[in-house]
């Protein structure tokens, strides 16, 4: 029986992209397999896949999917009923209108030669980050942390302790 899915049966989930597999195809852009790890909050991690066929996929991503690279921590959306997963394009490390806009923003920033004025926030990315994590000693993945909102270790998931660059 077909039945349309119900807001409530998704849920978001933090995981780590593990590998991604391309698999064969009669026309490019091929189909491929993303293999992740979720971290369900207060549960143990699982693994699992995410199928993506650009050809069919297109209206479920609206042509805005960054695919996310190997290592790489990003959202995902789990259906609790069938158990599929998807990117999740809330987040927007998975969007490539968001990564576009935040680099302009950056791009800009960089640009101003002025300090921030009175009452002007100099908090947030991109930050300067530890070279390890100090709860479990993981290297950290700089490029990664630095323009974060909210870095985290991507092997304990602990906050790291971060300090805004300077912007003049």
């Amino acid at each position: 029986m077909f039945h349309k899915d119900r807001p409530d049966q998704w849920e978001k989930m933090i995981g780590t992209m593990i590998e991604m597999r391309t698999l064969p195809g009669k026309y490019a852009p091929h189909p491929k397999v993303f293999v992740v790890e979720l971290h369900p909050e207060g549960r143990e991690p699982v693994q699992a896949e995410v199928h993506w066929d650009v050809n069919i996929d297109e209206r479920l991503y609206k042509g805005d999917l960054r695919a996310p690279l190997a290592r790489e921590v990003t959202g995902f959306i789990v259906n609790r009923v069938s158990g599929e997963v998807r990117l999740d394009m809330s987040d927007p490390r998975n969007s490539m209108t968001a990564q576009e806009a935040e680099f302009k923003r950056l791009e800009a920033l960089d640009d101003e030669d002025e300090p921030a004025g009175p009452g002007e926030s100099v908090t947030g990315p991109p930050w300067i980050v530890p070279d390890k994590c100090p709860s479990c000693g993981a290297m950290v993945d700089h490029a990664t942390a630095s323009i974060e909102q909210d870095p985290r270790c991507e092997f304990c998931h602990q906050p790291l302790p971060v300090e805004p660059r300077s912007r003049f």
